[in-house]
């Protein structure tokens, strides 16, 4: 069988049904032989090879399916690194494959060409270049078991183009459906060690948990609800763990650290006497830079991780439960048997807690009704919130909307239905991150949240969106500026701004050009209605909001609202 045949072949016996990327002249085996199988596996064609990564990695968040993008070789291949770092950076399943020029050739200068292995070797989990047909097969079933097993994860091929057309041998051409979606294997922590953590956290008098992005890729979110609100224990998240319960238990907290923070949730976890971090890289938005909790003197910590790796780098251990999250909190839950005085405790706590998240939420209802114009971030979020059901998918820029998503979007239902780049922050990952959130949102609405810097960079991927006709809303906050580096050159050198301003543009008849409708809002009386019209005509809509400068405005951002007080009150800033 053809190399580029047995390639597809194992991939749709495996489970896969999309695949986003852009051709080339390498890759044209593989293309015949996605055409030949396009009732099975939906080709999407993208513009711009980073773009292809981007909606790849959104697709694995919001399925639990392996996201699988590809492009070609020489510029494709080092355009489609974003996306791939990534998913990696945030624990996504991903497999990018990328064809490449012909083995026999290789040192002659062909066009193209270049070591592809070693460029994505330090943005994966494994990179390899298949150099012969005949271990196609087997190459691509190790690359979804890589990927979706352990700490899920980015892998790459490259594929060179006589690989892809030669001969792969029909007996090793087959797909295990085990590894086409993430966590493909669960593995529990030994039960000595389950023992252990149960007992103590019945003996900590102000636990808290701190969920990251691992519990919601482990499908923990219920398990982890059912252990929290029966032994009474606050839940805290980071941004990627948003959703890890649901905003609206009693034993929710907010989202904690230095990007999107309830104002009373960093001392939650600062007052904290045990703290169990769950599928969380313990880094630096997280953390806060490592001050809530911090690691000298700090809490006890109990970590659980699919990744060793992880337990243990940041923070000196009580307990460290390497396993599936899930697992963990099943068996946390069946191990634990807290006294009444403990349940009394705890319950307190949380009393504490529901009064403090009912200020939380006062105090957002009544920022959402500020009027003026340019208009107030807080009210676009308010409106969101009015109009989307509780399953819809949300794909956000990392820029202006996180810190307000974080912060004041509630989630009133457990699961990933927010979706931010968390790992590196690239820009530019909304626009075409609604088309992965499209196919993997099986009828669910779809709306991304972006920024003018970021329209700049995707832009093109709303002619993607307008060809296959999605029935998704575009919502961009545009302030004329790279906003958040421009608040780093406020509040930390004095305004002395360089660098992050750029014209104004008609950024909706850009998108009518593109075939989107459109409209361009500058009263905040007109973001609830015109979202509500978006929504229900169905079509693809890009709606331009002229919104406040982070300058006058300052999102909920921790070290920011620090040092605004610092600078009230004549004092230095200095930026973490």
């Amino acid at each position: 069988m053809q190399g580029a045949k047995a390639l597809v072949r194992v991939l749709e016996e495996s489970g896969v049904r999309h695949i986003f990327g852009l051709p080339g002249d390498t890759g044209i085996a593989l293309y015949e032989a996605l055409r030949e199988r396009s009732d099975a596996i939906t080709h999407i064609m993208t513009r711009d090879e980073r773009s292809a990564s981007f909606m790849a990695d959104v697709y694995a968040r919001a399925s639990g399916h392996i996201g699988i993008c590809e492009g070609p070789s020489g510029g494709g291949a080092t355009y489609i690194v974003p996306g791939v770092a990534e998913a990696q950076g945030s624990a996504i399943p991903l497999l990018c494959l990328t064809s490449d020029t012909p083995v026999n050739q290789r040192g002659r200068g062909v066009l193209t060409e270049f070591d592809q292995e070693s460029m994505f070797r330090p943005v994966t989990k494994w990179a390899h270049r298949v150099d012969s047909p005949t271990t196609l097969a087997e190459a691509t079933r190790r690359a979804l078991r890589v990927a979706t097993t352990g700490r899920p994860g980015a892998v790459h091929m490259s594929l060179p183009s006589d690989t892809l057309e030669g001969e792969t041998p029909e007996a090793s051409v087959y797909g295990d459906p085990t590894f086409g979606s993430a966590p493909s294997l669960r593995s529990r922590a030994d039960a000595s060690l389950i023992e252990r953590a149960a007992r103590m956290i019945e003996s900590s008098r102000r636990p808290v948990v701190v969920a990251g992005g691992g519990v919601l890729t482990s499908g923990a979110h219920h398990a982890l609800t059912a252990f929290a609100e029966t032994l009474n224990i606050p839940v805290v998240t980071s941004i990627n763990g948003k959703g890890s319960v649901a905003e609206t238990s009693p034993v929710s907290a907010g989202v904690v650290g230095g990007n999107g923070a309830w104002t009373f949730t960093n001392d939650l976890v600062s007052e904290a006497d045990l703290v169990i971090f769950a599928g969380s890289r313990t880094d630096s938005t997280t953390t806060h830079h490592w001050r809530v909790p911090t690691p000298i003197d700090g809490p006890l910590v109990i970590q659980i991780d699919a990744e060793p790796w992880e337990i243990g780098n940041n923070y000196r251990l009580g307990v460290g439960l390497h396993c599936d999250v899930k697992l963990a909190f099943e068996d946390l839950l069946a191990a634990s048997e807290p006294s009444p005085e403990v349940q009394n405790r705890n319950r307190e706590r949380i009393q504490a807690v529901s009064i403090a998240r009912q200020m939380h939420w006062e105090r957002v209802a009544k920022e959402s009704k500020q009027g003026g114009s340019p208009i107030k971030p807080q009210v676009v979020v308010s409106a969101l919130r009015k109009v989307l059901p509780d399953d819809a998918l949300i794909v956000a820029d990392p820029g202006t909307p996180t810190p307000y998503l974080a912060a004041q979007y509630q989630l009133r239902r457990a699961g990933r239905t927010t979706i931010i780049p968390r790992a590196h922050g690239g820009l530019g990952y909304a626009i075409p991150g609604v088309v992965g959130a499209h196919y993997a949102a099986e009828g669910r609405r779809v709306v991304g949240m972006t920024g003018d810097g970021s329209f700049g960079m995707s832009c093109g991927e709303m002619e993607t969106i307008t060809r296959l006709n999605l029935p998704v809303v575009l919502i961009q906050c545009a302030n004329n500026a790279y906003g958040w580096i421009k608040e780093l050159q406020h509040l930390y050198q004095g305004d002395r701004y360089f660098g992050v301003d750029f014209t104004a543009v008609d950024y909706a008849k850009i998108a009518s050009g593109f075939g989107m409708q459109s409209r361009h809002i500058t009263d905040p009386a007109q973001v609830e209605p015109s979202l509500r019209e978006a929504l229900d005509d169905g079509r693809p809509w890009f709606i331009n909001i002229v919104t406040e400068s982070q300058i006058t405005e300052t999102p909920p951002v921790a070290g920011w609202l620090e040092a605004e007080a610092r600078l009230a009150r004549g004092e230095k800033t200095q930026q973490h």
